[in-house]
Order: structure tokens, then sequence, then C-alpha cells
């Protein structure tokens, strides 16, 4: 009995390891698999980076329809998908298509809770549809798995370029202090309470000091203009 078990065994193992973990592809392939998929996310955003929003759009598609016969680790593909689910989300966003946009970012951060970049989008959206409560959550879910958020400057473990526009935490804080303010949570003077729209401008110019509502909507709106321009420049 002993012995059969032990043969056994070795037989299960050598049917696991043979096969690649039991997708029926070895190791080196799934490695070309995962390669071919990451390789093809570049090129993806440069079609969003030269403005062609419906190019972007129709190669992430692809992308996402390619990932499918991967056989590979699930939390591999699952972050694959995210960034391309994150891709066609901020090309729709640019096209001002907020539903399809909320839908494709809402994809983006359920297959992968870290990508601070579409949890920036999915706030960014929330805004613009008014749903500020949301828009809230999804912000401090960005600054959470990022806090320090350039969308610029994105790269994967393999330095794969994809960054794009010119976003960083100071933008995601105007998020959310423009949506503080919209629920009438301007400052908190007697307590250190970062839940407002004064201490989120603070921490982008730390010498404001909050007067009144009017006083505080102009500097967030000088501080807009002032990020709009970097955006412009190509900062």
């Amino acid at each position: 009995m002993r012995i059969r078990h032990c043969v056994s065994v070795l037989l299960l193992a050598g049917l696991i390891w043979g096969c690649g973990g039991g997708s029926g592809v070895g190791p080196e392939e799934l490695l070309k698999q995962e390669e071919k998929l990451r390789d093809r996310l570049p090129v993806d955003w440069g079609n969003y980076k030269n403005g062609d929003y419906d190019g972007a759009i129709e190669f992430f598609t692809t992308t996402l329809e390619n990932a499918e016969s991967y056989q590979g680790p699930e939390a591999i593909l699952n972050e694959i998908k995210s960034e391309a689910h994150n891709g066609i989300g901020w090309a729709f966003f640019r096209k001002q298509d907020l539903k399809a946009a909320s839908s494709a970012f809402q994809q983006a951060t359920t297959l992968n809770r870290r990508n601070a970049d579409a949890w920036v989008g999915y706030s960014g959206v929330a805004l613009a549809r008014r749903l500020f409560n949301d828009a809230i959550q999804y912000a401090m879910q960005a600054l959470s798995a990022d806090s320090e958020y350039a969308s610029y400057n994105r790269i994967d473990s393999s330095e794969r370029q994809m960054g794009h526009d010119n976003f960083d935490t100071r933008q995601v804080r105007m998020i959310l202090a423009e949506s503080y303010f919209q629920l009438g949570r301007y400052s908190a003077i007697d307590r250190p309470d970062p839940s407002n729209a004064s201490a989120q401008l603070r921490m982008i110019d730390e010498d404001f000091t909050f007067r009144d509502p009017g006083q505080l909507l102009l500097e967030m709106s000088r501080i807009s203009i002032e990020l709009q321009a970097e955006q412009a420049r190509g900062f």
C-alpha cells in the first residue's frame, strides 16, 4: 500500500509539473504568453497618447480578447486585463462618454484593487457625474494604492512605459477638495480632520488658510487653472 501510494503521488506530481500547473502549457510558453500580452499595453497606450481614442479602445479591447487564451496564474491575467480596462476607461473619459468610462474603470478596479490609475479615472468620472461621495471614495482608494501617484511616470515591473496625461496627487487632492466643497464640507478648524476641502487644499499649498467659502472657492479655482496650464504645457 505504501509503495502504491508513493507511485500515485509521483504520477500526480508529474502530471502537474509536466503540464505547466495543469494548464496543458509549460512554464516557458506561459512566460511567452504573458510577455506578449504585456508588450501590447504600451502600444495600446500609444494610440491614446496620440489622441486616437477610438483606436486606443480598439487596441485595448483586442488585448482583452487575446488575454482570454492566457492559461497562466489568475493574478497575472487580472493585472493585465485591469490595465486594458483602465485604458478603455481613460479613452472613453476623453470622449466624454462618462457611462462607458465608469463601466470600464469599475471593471479595472475590480480586477486589480491596487490599480491607482484606474481609481483616479474612476474618481474623475464620478466627480463629473456629480457623484461626490463616490468621487471621494475612489480618490482615497487611489492615494491608498499609490501615495506618490503620477500618471506620466507609470511603468510596469519590466519598465514598460505606460504613462499618460500629466496627473499626480495634486489633481487627486483637487477631486477631493471639490467633492467636499460640493457637499458643504469646507473646513474643520477645531480638529485635525482631512475630510474637508480646506484640508485637501493645504496638502497642495501649505500656506492656505481658510477664511470663508468664497475665498476657498477662489483658491480652488486658482489652483485648478495652474494645474490645467501645466497639463497644457506637457509638464
